[in-house]
This record gives C-alpha cells, sequence and structure tokens, in this order.
C-alpha cells in the first residue's frame, strides 16, 4: 500500500467512528496518524494543518465536517509529493503556501519545491 493510499484509508477510518463533534483523544489520534504518515514534517508545521484543520472541521461553512478530512488528505497528499486533485481554492492554495513557507529551513527541499511548484501552479505563489 502506497503512502496515500495509507493516509486516505486512515481519515476514512477516522471519519467512520468519529462524530461530528470528535473528543480532544480522537483528534489527537487523527493528528498522530496523519504525523507518522506524511514523515519528516516539522511539528510546527504539522500544528499548523491541524489548526486549520480544526477551524475547518467545526465551521459552518464550504469545508466543514467531511470536506474538512478531504481538505487534510489533500494537504497530505502534496507532503507525501503524491497531489491527489483536491479541489482547493485559492485562498485555500495561498493557506497552504503559508503553511509550508513557515517551517520552509526544516522541510525537505525536494518536498518544499513539489509544494510550491503545484500552489504555482494553481496560482497562489
Amino acid at each position: 500500500m502506497q503512502a496515500i493510499d495509507k493516509l486516505k484509508s486512515d481519515l476514512d477510518d477516522w471519519e467512520r467512528r468519529s462524530t461530528p463533534s470528535a473528543d480532544m483523544k480522537a483528534l489527537d489520534g487523527l493528528r498522530l496518524s496523519f504525523s507518522r504518515t506524511v514523515g519528516s514534517v516539522p511539528e510546527e508545521t504539522i500544528s499548523a494543518i491541524f489548526t486549520s484543520f480544526l477551524g475547518l472541521y467545526g465551521s459552518v461553512g464550504p469545508r466543514q465536517g467531511a470536506k474538512a478530512i478531504e481538505w487534510l488528505g489533500g494537504v497530505g497528499s502534496l507532503f507525501l509529493m503524491d497531489y491527489d486533485g483536491t479541489p482547493f481554492s485559492k485562498a485555500e492554495w495561498e493557506d497552504i503556501r503559508e503553511l509550508v513557507t513557515l517551517d520552509a529551513g526544516e522541510i525537505d527541499m525536494d518536498v518544499l519545491s513539489y509544494i510550491l511548484s503545484v500552489v504555482m501552479e494553481h496560482g497562489a505563489l
């Protein structure tokens, strides 16, 4: 199983087991699973990703609930250098750019270059 497939499977499993108001233990488990799957992403970047995810997951809007899970999978696919085609808005692409440039000095250069090239392809650089 490829890393992107494992990530998607883990996210689907988490979504099936969780309630819309997931408790901290469930969210910590999701964060740990995500962190293990995407590999050597700096902790500060993981924290920023999950801050964004939690804001989306608990919000009332176009990315709440299951759509937030889709967002997290899409972001994870970028860090795995295997973009899955998640349809991000321009604002979301700009947010992703900000997430990766926060710790650009600590993110693997190949991963950083890959993500920024995909961000650029989507007009957010």
